[in-house]
């Protein structure tokens, strides 16, 4: 189970689970970013098991892992008050997960400098503005909006995992994110997962399938590249 912990973003307290690796650490660590609907179980998924099944998987293999809270930077309540605030707080947001990246640089078990951002939907999203923070990204079925900042990626390799059935957000949405990243210079590998709509969710094989290998391809990744 992950300790909750708090770290402090521009003078606001934000909660955070910590899961911490049972063995020896990798020394590096990971920062997850949940999307509009939070970290919940009840809205339009089961997006809370999915992402500390993630926590799990991943500190289980070695890496340090945060999970932020980081709607508390601006008290928005998960789904649709976070769809409608969007665009006024998408700057604090992001600014309260890259205090969550230098926070988790301050503990012993990792180094500056080998911090993963992860980020599903809306933390997909907010995770490409950070990509000058960190040196791997991953990112599942996010949206491109207006665009996704202007700092340049220190990530050499991105992957990207979208749905070709996805009717939230779209699949031109992962093509016109790695054309942007492309164009940086930054190689990406844009998954698309025939099926599969968002968040993958659902028992049938299509999105069954792409939460398997969309989870192993992710984990494979970090590991080799963090």
């Amino acid at each position: 189970m992950p300790e909750t912990i708090t770290y402090i973003s521009n003078g606001t307290p934000i909660h955070a689970e910590l899961f911490t690796p049972p063995g020896k650490p990798r020394g590096a660590g990971v920062v997850i970013a949940h999307g509009s609907d939070g970290v919940t179980d009840n809205l339009n998924g089961p997006w809370a098991e999915m992402m500390r099944d993630y926590g799990a998987a991943l500190s289980d293999a070695g890496f340090t892992v945060l999970l932020p809270h980081y709607f508390e930077k601006t008290g928005t309540a998960p789904g649709p008050p976070a769809m409608l605030a969007m665009w006024m707080h998408l700057q604090a947001w992001q600014q309260a997960l890259g205090d969550a990246v230098a926070h988790l640089e301050t503990l012993s078990a990792v180094a500056p400098g080998r911090i993963a951002l992860l980020g599903f939907s809306l933390g997909g999203h907010l995770s490409l503005r950070l990509r000058d923070r960190v040196p791997v990204l991953v990112e599942f079925f996010a949206p491109y909006l207006t665009g996704l900042g202007t700092a340049p990626s220190t990530a050499p390799h991105i992957q990207i995992h979208h749905g070709a059935a996805d009717r939230l957000v779209d699949f031109a949405n992962a093509e016109q994110i790695s054309e942007v990243l492309r164009n940086e210079g930054v190689r990406t590998d844009p998954y698309r997962y025939e099926g599969a709509g968002h968040g993958f969710k659902g028992s049938d094989p299509k999105n069954a399938e792409a939460r398997r290998l969309s989870k192993e391809r992710t984990l494979e990744f970090v590991a080799a590249h963090l």
